[in-house]
């Protein structure tokens, strides 16, 4: 049985790296479109705007690279094994984990891409910020409690906006997210929500790794990642590149301020 098993399972394993192939392929053709129409409609020299075009195409090729390789690995691997169940569910575990990472990196390029087209429709709506961030709250707080990072909630004042609900939950949550992820275990993060002179905030403090000086200008970058953010935490590049334009979106100014004892991220929101 578990020879006749075994030509179905390099079926399913191929099937699943083909789909995300594909996956991939499509965001990159739909960044490099994005990026052309940037091209034409920009007032930098055609030079300038295609070399930053064939950077980015770079930087995602290689990011794209990078999980389809370990798929690709964890797949020849496992069908080079004697076929056991526990075997087999360690091999299922492990593509799913860099199925589910390239799904992310495909997904927030897809994203970029619309964003450059100008294709992405904002639904605006009167909003409250404080009820927003307790919905972040609830859905970050397993994350958290994995890394054995304490998520604190501090002042939450109403704060009223004008803004579409589903992107500026996802700004706060790709915000929270890096706070918790770039955090020690044992270390904290601390959520407020202040309604002061005209602006609505969510200000975001944790006691992580903090950012050098010197790459705090590059951190909007797109695949841009610190050398400390490498070596701490999984990433593609591409959060707080996407947040920044949710910001803008919405008349929003993100500021950031770091240094070795954590980092402190300010989202302003005009006042509704």
């Amino acid at each position: 049985m578990a020879v006749a098993d075994r030509p179905n399972l390099r079926e399913q394993y191929a099937s699943l790296i083909g789909i995300f192939g594909a996956a991939a392929l499509a965001a990159l053709l739909l960044v490099a479109g994005g990026g052309f129409m940037l091209a034409r409609q920009s007032t930098i020299p055609v030079e300038r705007s295609m070399e930053q075009m064939r950077r980015f195409m770079a930087d995602a090729a290689h990011e794209l690279r990078t999980p389809v390789t370990i798929l690709r690995t964890r797949t020849e691997l496992a069908l080079a094994q004697p076929r056991e169940a526990t075997s087999d569910t360690a091999a299922f575990q492990a593509i799913e984990r860099e199925a589910d990472r390239l799904g992310g990196i495909v997904g927030d390029l897809l994203t970029l891409a619309r964003a450059d087209a100008g294709e992405r429709k904002v639904v605006r709506a009167s909003l409250y910020l404080d009820d927003i961030v307790s919905q972040v709250v609830a859905s970050a707080r397993a994350l958290a409690e994995r890394k054995s990072v304490a998520l604190v909630v501090g002042s939450f004042e109403e704060a009223q906006i004008i803004g579409d609900a589903g992107l500026v939950e996802r700004l706060v949550l790709i915000v929270l997210d890096n706070a918790i992820k770039y955090t020690p275990e044992g270390g904290r993060v601390r959520l407020d929500v202040t309604a002061r002179d005209g602006a609505r905030s969510v200000i975001v403090s944790d006691s992580g790794i903090g950012i050098p000086s010197d790459q705090l200008p590059r951190i909007f970058e797109r695949f841009y990642r610190g050398e400390s953010a490498r070596s701490h935490a999984e990433g593609s590049g591409l959060g707080l590149p996407i947040a920044r334009w949710i910001a803008d979106l919405h008349g929003a100014r993100i500021t950031v301020a770091s240094d070795a004892t954590g980092t402190r991220v300010e989202i302003a929101f005009p006042a509704a």
